[in-house]
């Protein structure tokens, strides 16, 4: 059994017992850690390979109305992420995650570039492997995204990540290839504890190109966040997590750092820090009515994290604090979110940019979900009012695959 993945599964699994888990931008990514880890390995532990598949689609109906400059019409939009998971053996497996998403970047004349820049309106879409690793025992190698910070997975509603979704502007370290290794601590009395190394750099090969909209590939004269000679990216995560049952509310706990290398042309390497935590609090219904699904619950996330020499400039920092309430009380979810976000530098003013998000949705037996999404967002005294309704459908299949249970 590989117990190195079982935290990050148990995270996703949380994650997608509230109807967030298919409302918000970066849940396949969530999923697709439950599905690479080892929670069911018990219940299949011979008949190898075990493959198994899942798609998670997004159909979005959604526009912009900035009061102060252009608005962005409605127009729909598509997004899917698909997972992909060989267990060729019970340490050997192979891990993919393909996610076709908005990729073309705003016009330079655009006046809104930096409002939702990570939101679909009126930008080309492509596809590509956001992960692609082989994992063995505690280890693992290859592309994917390292465990810093987990907001931009689990924040509720399919906007509220746009101030920290991607490296760029944001901190979720995509588009990066090393290694990991994993270690689960032996004592259990605060929690599943675990605590993962790795050193990495930016991709760099042809899993960096998209299509049909293609982002090609990436030299390391093109400088840029974490793109090195060699993997000098280091990073140390500790994890802790609890799970609600019945009435017990339980808290659950990740603090990371990342030491970036010096780029090219610029000044500094960066150095990542975050805190965050995610208290879930069972409202109504007996242990069995928890693991089954029909239940209420209240659940809180707060976190924090800060970028020393942002982009590489010494003395310019960003901070960044996100908290988020949702109300799950069955198929019904109601979840209100923010994100406030600071700029420092020693020659330029504080500029503080903020997001606010409200989503109602409601999800189906056929594991549909329907949601409905207000945002109003602040960046640089520039705003924007955005509204959108989400379809969001999950697809699943798979030979001699591992047991997914819909409860903790």
């Amino acid at each position: 059994m590989r117990v190195g993945g079982l935290l990050g599964g148990w995270v996703a699994l949380t994650y997608s017992m509230s109807l967030a888990a298919q409302s918000g931008d970066n849940s396949a990514q969530a999923d697709h850690a439950q599905s690479s880890s080892t929670v069911a390995d018990i219940s299949m532990a011979d008949s190898f390979p075990k493959i198994s598949f899942g798609t998670l689609v997004n159909v979005e109906m959604a526009g912009i109305v900035a009061p102060d400059s252009v608005n962005r019409r409605v127009e729909p939009s598509l997004r899917f992420d698909s997972i992909f998971l060989a267990d060729l053996n019970d340490k050997l497996s192979i891990d993919a995650l393909y996610q076709f998403k908005p990729r073309q970047p705003r016009a330079a004349v655009d006046p809104n570039r930096d409002l939702f820049i990570n939101q679909s309106i009126g930008r080309r879409e492509g596809g590509k492997f956001k992960e692609l690793y082989v994992r063995y025992g505690d280890y693992r190698v290859g592309k994917f995204v390292q465990d810093f910070g987990r907001a931009y997975a689990l924040l509720p509603g399919p906007y509220a990540a746009d101030f920290i979704e991607e490296g760029d502007e944001g901190y979720e370290p995509s588009d990066m290839i090393g290694i990991e290794r994993l270690h689960v601590f032996d004592s259990e009395e605060h929690g599943w504890q675990q605590l993962s190394i790795s050193a990495f750099l930016f991709d760099q090969t042809m899993l960096h190109e998209s299509f049909p909209y293609n982002e090609g590939t990436v030299r390391y004269r093109d400088g840029g966040l974490g793109n090195t000679h060699l993997p000098e990216n280091i990073m140390v995560t500790y994890d802790v997590l609890n799970m609600p049952v019945g009435h017990l509310g339980q808290l659950t706990l990740q603090a990371s750092a990342i030491r970036w290398g010096k780029s090219f042309d610029a000044e500094k390497g960066e150095r990542w820090a975050t805190l965050g935590g995610d208290l879930a609090i069972p409202l109504r219904g007996s242990v069995a009515s928890t693991l089954d699904g029909s239940y209420s619950q209240l659940r809180v996330y707060v976190e924090g994290a800060t970028r020393r020499d942002f982009k590489g400039f010494a003395g310019r920092n960003r901070n960044f604090l996100s908290a988020s309430m949702a109300y799950l009380d069955g198929r019904w979810q109601i979840d209100l979110t923010t994100t406030q976000r600071w700029t420092t530098d020693h020659s330029l003013p504080l500029q503080k940019d903020t997001l606010y998000t409200a989503t109602i949705g409601y999800s189906f037996q056929s594991q549909t979900v329907l949601g409905l999404s207000l945002a109003n967002e602040w960046v640089d005294h520039r705003r924007g009012n955005f509204i959108g309704i989400r379809l969001t459908q999950n697809f699943t299949t798979c030979s001699r695959c591992r047991v997914q249970s819909h409860s903790y």
